[in-house]
């Protein structure tokens, strides 16, 4: 029997069973109520690289918990973290870019501080690059008589049968592929260790989600990169001589992921709700992130990941109940 799904652009309903639910009033444990610890400088970020990035570290070493244990030998078999860096482009980065985030060069250096504790942690580091072909179905010049930040619904066949009704935002045209617009921002470091997943590049879907193309099926290959390196962990761990029987049984595998970049409100909220098919524990960092803040699109991105089970975390304010 056929059937249709309707998502708005601001609401996904898809349903995902994370590995530990996320918080509830019903399901508090010792582990997620745990506070979470703010540095008292980190309200005032020095202007200075490599104190900015010491921070950082501290930041995360004192909140473990959320964060994994890093390449800290002694804990070595403990949970692992990545980082995802959304969309850092000149074209949503730069003033004077197609689709410019207000404010988003702001997050830069925080980034780049975040870039490097991760790579110094020998942690994952994750780029995503909009992607999008000339005449892409997003753009508002491939449609008739709309304009950017007009709204269409857009049907997209399932693989099961049936079809997905999805109310697509039309922007301008951005991030178009071989374009400077669409090139990583020239302040922004993205060291050779890192992966780069391009998304949007077919031509008949938008691609909001690191993991997941708005059609809701359709994947970017990141859940599969992950997946092959969790594996490559867990191979690792059981090959190794120095490891005791009882210490492979606790192979370390990334079972924590952060997020910065933009938008807040649309990229960075849609990669942060799917990232619970693949981690315990999905933090975004507010702070390092911009919105694009289109009528209420960031408050309705943030009741969303909160009810997700998404930590989202603004430091500046002082947040300390991740």
């Amino acid at each position: 029997e056929k059937f249709v799904t309707i998502y708005s652009s601001l609401s996904r309903t898809t349903t995902y069973t994370p590995l530990f639910p996320p918080r509830t009033a019903q399901n508090n444990t010792s582990q997620s109520t745990q506070p979470f610890s703010k540095n008292s400088t980190m309200s005032c970020f020095s202007s200075n690289a490599e104190e900015r990035k010491k921070k950082w570290m501290t930041f995360m070493e004192t909140n473990r918990l959320f964060f994994g244990s890093g390449n800290d030998d002694e804990n070595e078999n403990e949970n692992k973290s990545c980082l995802i860096v959304v969309d850092v482009q000149n074209d949503f980065l730069s003033p004077t870019g197609a689709l410019s985030v207000p404010n988003s060069e702001e997050i830069i250096e925080d980034v780049n501080a975040l870039v490097d504790v991760f790579s110094e942690r020998n942690e994952l580091v994750i780029f995503t690059q909009d992607w999008h072909c000339p005449e892409h179905s997003s753009f508002a010049s491939a449609e008739k008589n709309k304009k950017p930040f007009d709204e269409v619904v857009k049907c997209y066949k399932k693989n099961e049968g049936g079809e997905v009704k999805v109310v697509q935002t039309l922007w301008p045209d951005h991030c178009v592929q071989g374009t400077k617009g669409a090139e990583f921002h020239e302040r922004i470091r993205v060291p050779t260790s890192a992966k780069v997943i391009r998304k949007g590049f077919r031509k008949r879907v938008d691609s909001y989600s690191a993991f997941l193309e708005n059609d809701k099926e359709t994947e970017t290959g990141l859940s599969e990169f992950i997946r092959g390196v969790n594996k490559g962990l867990e191979l690792s761990s059981l090959t190794s001589s120095s490891k005791s029987d009882d210490n492979a049984a606790k192979s370390p595998k990334i079972t924590h992921c952060v997020i910065v970049g933009v938008a807040f409100d649309y990229c960075v909220r849609f990669t942060a709700e799917d990232a619970f098919e693949l981690f315990d524990r999905v933090v975004v960092l507010e702070d390092v992130t911009r919105a694009v803040n289109l009528g209420d699109s960031v408050k309705e991105a943030r009741k969303a990941m909160e009810q997700k089970g998404v930590h989202v975390v603004k430091i500046s304010d002082g947040d300390n109940n991740i």
